[in-house]
């Protein structure tokens, strides 16, 4: 109707050009001045709350999640799980070359016990040694003081010297095999120690409770150190991941900001609060990392993406339906009131957050609590006649 009104104005004025050139033009301006009313619909301001947010993806991830590598170097000989299947702490998840390690430790605990006899005999002999090298000091010291007063030949003095001699040379030997025999124990026994890692490390346990994803080897199949086997997360404890642009890093803050989550067809499903802000800005590409603790009865699976509206600020203030405000040049905005005299008036406004589909007006007084028009106003011009029709329900937020 109001675009048929403005038809009917604009053909009005074709014609005028074509009226007798005696016509008088002021005759023209009166008629478009008294032509008919744009029909249009105006509504108060109204006061409400603003949600300043953002709307990004977030991946579903796990808190806790591992890839489990083997630790040592051998064939796959054990690997009792599956993916898909469920595992409690400490659970077998695999165990690599057991049995050559097995007998690794065996041999090498032979070794301790055989240098450890050894050991012993050494140092039996080094103790031996130390009782006859005692006795022929005795002898030795008592043919001296004998050769002093010569109660004793140069050949007797000799020989007990003699034997003292060989007696200290065998006690440096026993105490050097002695010291040998000692540090072969303890580099058995580092050898014990180092296959008795191996061993432990060839056996793989869960580090926590959790659902197998990836089992990436067959039993059987030789692996090397480091060898990615599997993978394992815990699918009660989840996260929704996202990043963010590093404008917002400040206005971020775990614990106080929120979160709302949406369903694929729009539905909020929860509104959650922020859980961590990674504690820098990524220099290449000048974003950072927030995660959103999900509860279980959300029932959210690993790999899913989600819309999520991050809740930047919250503010009160007198807001308009978006219709209201128009853009002129130079990114000017503006609204339409309606005069006591029933005419248009456009009044250059402040705007500031949009929130679904109201816009919040930062400078609300410059409308003098006038209505503004929210329908009809398109193609209107200041000045011109308007009839304000009943206003049908405002638009919901």
């Amino acid at each position: 109707m109001y675009r048929f009104s403005r038809m009917l104005f604009a053909a009005a004025a074709c014609c005028a050009t074509l009226l007798p050139a005696g016509c008088d033009r002021n005759d023209t301006g009166r008629m478009a001045e008294d032509g008919p009313a744009v029909k249009v619909v105006t509504m108060q301001p109204k006061q409400m709350e603003f949600i300043q947010k953002i709307r990004v993806q977030a991946n579903v991830e796990s808190q806790e999640s591992a890839e489990i590598s083997s630790r040592t170097s051998g064939n796959l000989d054990l690997i009792p799980v599956g993916e898909g299947d469920r595992v409690k702490k400490g659970d077998l998840l695999f165990q690599v070359d057991r049995i050559n390690l097995e007998n690794n430790v065996k041999s090498q605990k032979q070794n301790v016990e055989v240098a450890e006899a050894e050991l012993h005999i050494a140092r039996i002999n080094l103790n031996l040694a130390r009782t006859v090298r005692d006795k022929a000091k005795v002898d030795f010291d008592r043919a001296e003081r004998l050769k002093s007063s010569q109660a004793v030949s140069q050949d007797a003095y000799e020989r007990a010297k003699l034997s003292f001699d060989q007696a200290d040379a065998e006690i440096a030997k026993a105490e050097a095999q002695a010291g040998y025999a000692a540090a072969r124990v303890e580099q058995e026994k580092a050898h014990l120690e180092i296959a008795e890692k191996s061993l432990s490390d060839s056996i793989i346990r869960a580090p926590f409770a959790g659902v197998i994803t990836l089992t990436d080897k067959d039993r059987d199949e030789y692996v090397k150190d480091g060898t990615v086997i599997l993978k394992i997360e815990n699918p009660d404890r989840l996260q929704l991941v996202t990043m963010i642009s590093s404008n917002y890093y400040s206005r971020v803050i775990p614990g106080k900001t929120t979160a709302k989550i949406f369903s694929t067809s729009g539905k909020e499903l929860a509104e959650l609060p922020v859980t961590f802000r990674s504690p820098a800005v990524d220099p290449l590409s000048r974003t950072f990392t927030v995660k959103i603790a999900v509860p279980k009865s959300l029932e959210f699976v690993s790999g899913q993406l989600y819309d999520i509206d991050l809740i930047l600020r919250r503010v009160e203030g007198r807001g308009i339906p978006n219709e209201a405000v128009l853009t002129r040049a130079g990114n000017r905005k503006a609204v339409f009131v309606v005069t006591p005299e029933r005419k248009a008036e456009e009044i250059t406004v402040k705007t500031g957050i949009v929130d679904g589909s109201w816009t919040m007006l930062r400078d609300p007084e410059v409308l003098k609590e006038q209505p503004v028009i929210i329908e009809g106003q398109t193609f209107l011009e200041p000045g011109e006649t308007v009839e304000v029709l009943p206003r049908p329900d405002a638009p919901a937020k």
